[in-house]
This record gives structure tokens, sequence and C-alpha cells, in this order.
């Protein structure tokens, strides 16, 4: 059961985020405050319950459940929150990112890609400095949840340090990321073993005394199951999740019932050319009287 602490880690978050934008969403409606001191004091909120829990004996209902538990909750704490904050502050950064990569400003954006980058890697240089290099995870573990964010940030500048990186990206690790919460439960059901210390060894001689490329070609035949079974999943999951919105809107009787002819692309196109050609006809006409 302790395999599973993601589920109950991730609901959690989910459940916080939830209330933290409706808390942000009355005091907007309620209170009459404006978008940015609303959402601001609703994460500020947040932030402060989180504080009030996890850095207060009160953790320690978390030990009713499970040391596990106790554990992978405090290793996460914060991610919600950071999330959150994040999200409150996307708007700026596309504002940013416009202003820096945005204009045909050579100068400009040669400036800021040299800054950027060089304020990136002084970022990760340090956190690994000062944190990333300690070898006792022990030691490093309980400060992760408050230094790692440094070196995501510094990755994420160096990443869109410039126009052309920005606009670019990996379709292979598209998909990926596409998929990434049915990797993430199904590999305790399909490709780990032995309490996530092994895959399944499905070709003989593949085992921890065989040769290298027999466990290299049994880890592509594992992997390549475990990936097929969590796109198979996905599709599952995003065709049940249509189904169950669609019944829940029926039962209680918001389902729009006005149907919607769906026109091919190609179609509409081709009636919006045979329009503009009948519009230049009847004005050549309107020309020529």
């Amino acid at each position: 059961l302790e395999l599973y602490y993601v589920v109950p880690l991730h609901t959690t978050g989910f459940v916080v985020t939830m209330i933290t934008c409706w808390i942000g969403y009355k005091f907007e409606n309620a209170c009459g405050m404006g978008y940015w001191k609303s959402r601001t004091m609703a994460v500020a909120l947040s932030l402060f319950a989180h504080i009030i829990f996890y850095e207060t004996p009160a953790v320690n209902f978390l030990l009713l459940f499970s040391k596990e538990y106790h554990f992978r909750f405090q290793a996460d704490k914060y991610s919600a929150w950071l999330g959150m904050a994040s999200g409150l502050l996307w708007g700026k950064l596309g504002d940013y990112m416009q202003w820096a990569h945005g204009y045909e400003n050579d100068q400009r954006r040669r400036i800021v890609s040299i800054v950027q980058f060089c304020g990136g890697f002084g970022l990760i240089a340090f956190w690994y400095g000062l944190f990333g290099s300690i070898q006792d995870k022990y030691t490093y573990n309980p400060v992760h949840p408050y230094v790692f964010i440094f070196a995501v940030m510094g990755w994420l500048m160096i990443r869109n340090c410039t126009r052309y990186l920005t606009e670019c990206h990996s379709a292979l690790l598209e998909f990926l990321g596409r998929h990434t919460l049915e990797t993430y439960v199904l590999q305790f059901h399909l490709f780990m073993t032995h309490n996530v210390q092994y895959i399944p060894a499905v070709i003989p001689g593949s085992g921890a005394d065989g040769s290298a490329v027999l466990k290299f070609l049994n880890m592509l035949l594992c992997g390549s199951v475990f990936l097929t079974t969590a796109v198979f999943a996905r599709r599952v999951t995003v065709a049940t999740q249509v189904s169950v919105v669609d019944l829940v809107k029926n039962i209680t009787g918001t389902m729009d019932t006005s149907m919607t002819q769906v026109v091919p692309q190609q179609s509409t196109e081709r009636k919006d050319s045979e329009h503009e050609s009948e519009e230049t006809i009847e004005l050549t006409k309107a020309e020529s009287v």
C-alpha cells in the first residue's frame, strides 16, 4: 500500500489547489477585491496553511498512516504551492518573454539572452555548490523542498534564453510528457518487481547474472509493453472522463441539447473560397457597370 503514496499525495495537492482558487474567486466577487489582490491573498493564505501544517508538530498526523507517507508528503510539501504561485505569475512571464524576444530588436535580444543564460547558470551552480553536491541523502532530503527551486528556475532560464529555443521542443519528450501520469502509476504494476528494485526478466538469460546485451534487450521489450499500455490507459481515461462528464450533465439537466453540425475543414475552406470568388465576380460586375 505504501507504494501508492502518490495517489493521496496528488489528490491532496489538487484539493488544496482547488480550495485556493475558490478562495481567490470569493475574495474577488464577495469582497470586491481586484484580480491580483484577491489571487495574491489566496496564495498567501495557502502558504500560511502549508507552514502551519508542515512546519509544526501537526505534520506528525501523517504517522497515523505510515512513516513512508510522513516522509513523502514532506519531501514534496511545497510542490503544489509553487505550482499555484507559478501559475499566478505565468501572465507576467509571458509579458517578459514578449518584451525580451518578441520584438525585432537584435541588440536587446542578444543582451537579454546572455544575461538570462548567465543568471540561469548561476542559479544551478548555486544550488549544486551548496546543496546538490551533498552525497548523504539524509542530509540533503530535509532541505530539498526549499532549495531545488533554484535549479529548476536556472534550467528554465537557460532553456528559454533565446527566441529559437522558446519556439522549438522535442516531439519525443512531448509525447512522453502527455503520458507521465499513466507511466508513473503503471510502473508499479508492469515495469517493476521485488519492491520496486528490478524489472521482469522475460528473456531467458537476462537476469541479474545475465549478459549486458540480453539485459538491454529485455529492458527494451518490457519498456515497449509498458509504454504501449500507458498510451492505451490514457486513451481509456480520457474517453471515460468525457463520458462521465456528459452523463453528469445529462443527469443534472445541464447538457447542451443543441446540435452543432461539424463541417470538415477542407469543406469550409472550399466554401470560403467559393464565397470569395462570388464576391470578386460581383465586384467586377459592379466596376464594369
